[in-house]
């Protein structure tokens, strides 16, 4: 197990995001070294292998370089510090105003294929190029209504679980994405803390 879980993370290093030619091979390759570590995992923990595998890919994509942290992460042994589904509520264009009209920023769109009709839109409002948070928020069409999913989230985050709903499930509900957002916030908080060491790998 450790020496997927091993392939999996050496797969990971080689991972670059601004390569349009190999980003997705080599995110593939990692994802399936991720999916044969759960395979060997499931049985064990009575846990869907598909799960297992996500954590472990969750715990990659944040910077995560030691095995005993990808173990923890795999075991969930961290799981009272994971975020909580968060609840949604809606509000009509005049309440939202009301209560966010003083964030100043342009609006990053991430797509309006979400949530249940897959017509719901995602944004984050940024002040700036160099804003690394902003208000995140979603709108849906059908009852002109909009909900915030976090007044604070982190650009890098939300950015890396965009990629992860793009993988995984291109009309994923609100709730799962903003869950998302925060678990890989609190993973790039915790890898910023402890830098993790940087590892040469040689194919």
């Amino acid at each position: 197990m450790d020496q997927l879980m091993a392939l999996a993370r050496n797969a990971s290093l080689n991972v670059e995001e601004h390569d349009p030619i190999d980003y997705w091979y080599r995110l593939g390759q990692r994802n399936a070294y991720a999916h044969a570590t759960a395979q060997v995992l499931a049985p064990e923990l009575g846990h869907d292998p598909f799960t297992v595998a996500e954590r472990i890919t969750t715990a990659l994509d944040a910077g995560t370089t030691d095995l005993q942290e990808l173990r923890e992460a795999a075991y969930r042994v961290r799981a009272a510090t994971t975020p909580s589904k968060p609840s949604i509520e809606w509000v009509g264009p005049k309440a939202f105003d009301a209560q966010h009209r003083n964030i100043r920023g342009v609006d990053r769109d991430y797509g309006m294929r979400w949530g249940p009709r897959s017509n719901q839109r995602i944004s984050l409002r940024l002040d700036g190029d160099a804003a690394t948070h902003g208000l995140l928020y979603a709108y849906d069409p059908t009852w002109q209504e909009y909900a915030v999913l976090s007044t604070s989230a982190p650009r890098a985050a939300v950015d890396r679980a965009f990629a992860h709903a793009t993988d995984t499930d291109i009309h994923m509900p609100i709730e799962t994405f903003a869950q998302l957002v925060g678990s890989y916030g609190a993973a790039l908080e915790s890898a910023g803390r402890t830098p993790p060491p940087v590892a040469e790998v040689q194919l």
